[in-house]
C-alpha cells in the first residue's frame, strides 16, 4: 500500500488526475419557467357557507345581512 504522499502525487500528476478541473455549470435549455400556483377548493375541511362563523347573539345576523 502507497502511504508516502509525494509518491501519491506524482503518480496522480503522472495519471493526469491531482488537478481536477471543475464542472461547468450546466448550461439552460430555455427560458425560465415560473411555478403556477392553484388551490383546490374540492379538499376543503370548511363549510362553504359562512354559516359557521361566530355570531353574536346581541347583534344578530338578520340584522346586519341588508
Amino acid at each position: 500500500m502507497i502511504q508516502d504522499e509525494e509518491v501519491i502525487k506524482r503518480i496522480l500528476k503522472h495519471l493526469g488526475l491531482w488537478e481536477v478541473k471543475p464542472r461547468p455549470p450546466p448550461k439552460a435549455t430555455g427560458p425560465a419557467k415560473t411555478p403556477e400556483h392553484t388551490i383546490d377548493y374540492s379538499t376543503s375541511q370548511l363549510p362553504a357557507s359562512d354559516k359557521w362563523l361566530y355570531v353574536d347573539p346581541e347583534y344578530p345576523e338578520e340584522a346586519h345581512s341588508t
